[in-house]
């Protein structure tokens, strides 16, 4: 098993003292960061974004899905997007731990979507969860998505919750800790 198979499967992984985390996660995490940069320091809308955005998901971005800068993406080869999806300037994404958004999401400016935890007992220890966020979903801006959860499909989280726990399809959560408001007409 290599390292991102293992970082998606919940192991808990020393980050000083696992040789595959200190070199090759590393050196996807660099790379990401060192695109990431360019594309925040590119004028947006131009063919220049989208040629790095292409180069930052190594050809896997579909062509009807769009981020928008600025974005902080820790390692893209954890994140899979969908057809049709539309994420907001200010995404955040802690990917390690493998993140999947399906087609059609939307997500608002400034979301976050962390995969990644510390030990309590020793922080250079961490343990990742996958995200799921299924179709068509909408995260609202300044939503966090902790690790471990889905988004079901059709839910709408709403701006500013913290969700903590998986939410059922077709149903709004707000608030923090995110809680059921409401089930989608």
């Amino acid at each position: 098993m290599d390292i991102f198979e293992r970082m998606h499967s919940g192991e808990w992984i020393h980050s000083r003292k696992d040789p595959d985390y200190t070199t090759i996660a590393r050196a996807e995490m660099n790379r990401s960061f060192q695109v990431c940069f360019k594309i925040n320091h590119t004028m947006p809308g131009t063919p220049e974004v989208r040629a790095l955005l292409e180069e930052l998901f190594e050809g896997r971005l579909p062509a009807s899905s769009n981020i928008f800068p600025p974005m902080e993406i820790d390692r893209a080869k954890c994140l899979t997007l969908g057809e049709n999806v539309f994420i907001n300037h200010g995404f955040t994404c802690m990917a390690s731990g493998g993140v999947t958004i399906e087609d059609g999401v939307m997500i608002g400016p400034e979301a976050a979507i962390i995969t990644a935890n510390h030990d309590f007992h020793d922080l250079l220890i961490l343990q990742f969860k996958p995200v799921t966020i299924k179709k068509g979903a909408w995260i609202g801006a300044r939503a966090v998505i902790l690790p471990g959860v889905t988004v079901g499909e059709g839910a709408v989280v709403a701006s500013g919750a913290i969700v903590t726990k998986d939410v059922a399809p077709r149903t709004i959560v707000g608030g923090n800790p995110a809680k059921f408001i409401k089930n989608v007409e």
